[in-house]
């Protein structure tokens, strides 16, 4: 099982796909904390792309699972130079990143534009503090459109109303042993209703990470991505739904008017990658990336 060695006692899993002699491409999942899914290769003609799949720090089968040491956005933007750099030995090249994946794409090339050949971001969300009050708070959209479960979310949070008060008190229940379980379970099934997916029971790293970077804010200041947009020279396409509920089809339009060189792509679609107009534009793009 390939592995790759990043310091601070973390080991990332990784895949390649594809042709050795095609573009290379890293996909970035979202979460933070999800790991990687096979089925985006479907989003690729495997025989001019080379795609590296991994999991990112504490995510999937990428060691120790569920760590919060030393994992934070800068952290995970160095690991991208090392698989660079030491996996697919590429001077350059394309990024792809979805939800969580696009924030740390946009993170990376904030540091380093002169490595990325081209990006393709689906449901952007830029690590603003809105974006999270749109999603843990009482008066956020998401809570207004699914008010059920809004309710069960923040019962499971000792009845929280505001954003630091949930992130806070899901903080502490997910590390305390006793009441874990049910934490982490009342978290994921409250993104899972957002993005009208399957409740993945007691999945503890995704829950724990991502309530780790989110009280941190993400280690971003607000509308830091957005300042650096304007460097971000290379071909970008952006795909959003209109439904998004996890993602404010906002933070998309903002990013667009903020870089030089993009295309935005409106989908009848909610949150995840795999809906079906989603999923065929997200193809249409990393064909037409192949030709710019």
């Amino acid at each position: 099982m390939p592995r790759l060695d990043v310091g601070d006692g973390h080991e990332l899993h990784y895949e390649l796909h594809g042709s050795s002699t095609g573009r290379p491409v890293v996909v970035l999942h979202g979460g933070p904390g999800g790991g990687l899914q096979r089925w985006i290769l479907k989003l690729f003609n495997l025989r001019k792309w080379r795609v590296l799949l991994y999991d990112q720090r504490g995510a999937g089968r990428s060691t120790p699972s569920g760590s919060l040491h030393a994992n934070t956005t800068w952290n995970l933007v160095d690991d991208l130079e090392l698989l660079r750099t030491n996996v697919m030995d590429t001077p350059a090249w394309a990024v792809f990143g979805g939800s969580w994946g696009s924030t740390l794409a946009l993170a990376y090339a904030s540091r380093h534009p002169s490595v990325i050949t081209a990006m393709i971001l689906r449901g952007v969300y830029l690590g603003m503090p809105s974006e999270n009050d749109w999603m843990f708070s009482a008066k956020g959209n998401a809570a207004l459109r699914r008010p059920q479960s809004w309710n069960a979310f923040s019962k499971g949070g000792n009845g929280c109303r505001t954003t630091r008060a949930c992130l806070s008190a899901y903080a502490k229940r997910i590390r305390n042993r006793r009441t874990r379980k049910a934490a982490v379970n009342a978290w994921n099934k409250w993104e899972a209703d957002l993005s009208n997916l399957p409740v993945t029971p007691n999945e503890y790293p995704l829950a724990a990470i991502e309530n780790h970077y989110f009280r941190n804010g993400c280690w971003l200041q607000p509308g830091e991505l957005l300042e650096a947009a304007p460097t971000m020279t290379m071909p970008v396409v952006i795909v959003q739904g209109r439904y998004d509920l996890v993602c404010p089809p906002s933070s998309a339009a903002a990013l667009a008017d903020a870089l030089p060189n993009v295309r935005l792509i409106w989908t009848n679609a909610g949150h995840p990658a795999s809906e079906p107009e989603t999923a065929a534009e997200l193809r249409k793009a990393t064909d037409w990336i192949l030709h710019h």
